[in-house]
């Protein structure tokens, strides 16, 4: 079998790693992140619906676990390279960008792709580059960006859910 052989996910005893949802709780830095990055879905791409995480586990302890930014079906396309806020962003991002076939999120006044960065402190930005690039938004606020009209429509079917 060549290293390009597809291969489908076997039974239980197979030594493939087995990617599961994260445990609620187990790491709550990157909850806070995704939930971060869901808003920003919720307010500019509802139909992809909420991200959830999950986890391949590493079967050696020299290599960490490698969690991932997925749709709500399951589907997703990279690991989160540092588990972090800007981490979970990228991810979630790649998954979009790979699954979906949209570049998300898009900042409207260059009409371009935005990518997640690290701030000075250590909360995830969107940045835009085009130009002397500039930053959008931080990571969850993203419907801060939207126009007055969409922002309040938004803002009325986050009160009907609510209540």
């Amino acid at each position: 079998m060549s290293r390009f052989t597809y291969r489908p996910a076997g039974p239980a005893g197979d030594s493939a790693p087995r990617t599961r949802p994260l445990e609620p709780g187990s790491r709550p830095d990157l909850e806070a992140a995704l939930e971060a990055v869901n808003r920003d879905l919720a307010a500019s791409l509802p139909e992809a619906g909420p991200m959830r995480l999950m986890c391949t586990p590493s079967d050696d302890e020299d290599i960490p676990d490698q969690y991932h930014a997925a749709l709500p079906d399951g589907r997703r396309h990279d690991s989160v390279t540092a588990p972090d806020a800007c981490g979970i962003a990228e991810a979630a991002q790649e998954t979009v960008q790979a699954v979906l076939w949209q570049v998300w999120p898009v900042c409207r006044e260059h009409r371009t792709g935005v990518h997640a960065r690290s701030r000075t402190d250590e909360r995830a930005a969107w940045w835009c580059r085009a130009g002397v690039g500039h930053e959008l938004c931080e990571v969850g606020e993203l419907a801060q960006t939207l126009p007055g009209k969409q922002r309040r429509a938004l803002r009325r079917k986050e009160r009907r859910r609510e209540g």
